[in-house]
């Protein structure tokens, strides 16, 4: 073989390979791209339904804390029961939205204060203002996370309830 040829063969096996291994490699990079790309979307999907679900739950919360009826067993009933339901499932929904941490954290401190409006002997109106500041408190931070927005700062009513907690707690554990 004349070496012109043979230099020709080699030139056309090495562009070859070159070009499949180019093509194997931009395939790659595009299926891992789009893995990606799949899995972020499907994370801000999760992440959207599940603080919706627990915007929800604060929504109906507000709602049945809001319509309690003075001495009505029953509307008072109803809240106790919307209270445990909630409890138990809206740190659950919580949990489960990526990246909502500081969220997290600060919508968990704004409803440690929903019951203790009935410890600091609170009237019946004023029970009603509390819970529904506080589940106004939460509804923002999560309302401001959702439309990712910086999450807000703590209200008034807020720095005002955790006052009136702590105060209470300190005289519980030294009545003096």
């Amino acid at each position: 073989m004349q070496a012109e040829t043979l230099v020709g063969l080699i030139s056309g096996l090495g562009g070859a390979a070159i070009g499949a291994g180019g093509a194997l490699l931009g395939g790659w990079l595009q299926q891992h791209h789009q893995a990606k790309t799949a899995k972020e979307q499907r994370r801000e999907e999760r992440r959207f339904t599940a603080g919706r679900t627990a915007l929800d739950m604060l929504i109906r919360l507000r709602h049945v804390g809001a319509n309690r009826a003075e001495g009505d067993a029953e509307s008072q009933g109803a809240w106790v029961d919307q209270l445990v339901e909630w409890t138990t499932s809206f740190d659950a929904a919580l949990f489960v939205v990526p990246g909502g941490d500081e969220m997290r954290e600060r919508v968990f401190e704004v409803v440690r204060h929903l019951g203790f409006y009935d410890v600091l002997g609170q009237t019946h109106s004023e029970a009603n203002a509390w819970i529904d500041a506080t589940c106004g408190e939460a509804i923002g931070i999560l309302s401001a996370f959702l439309r990712e927005d910086p999450l807000p700062p703590r209200s008034r009513a807020l720095r005002d309830h955790t006052e009136m907690v702590e105060a209470h707690l300190r005289n519980r554990t030294d009545p003096s």
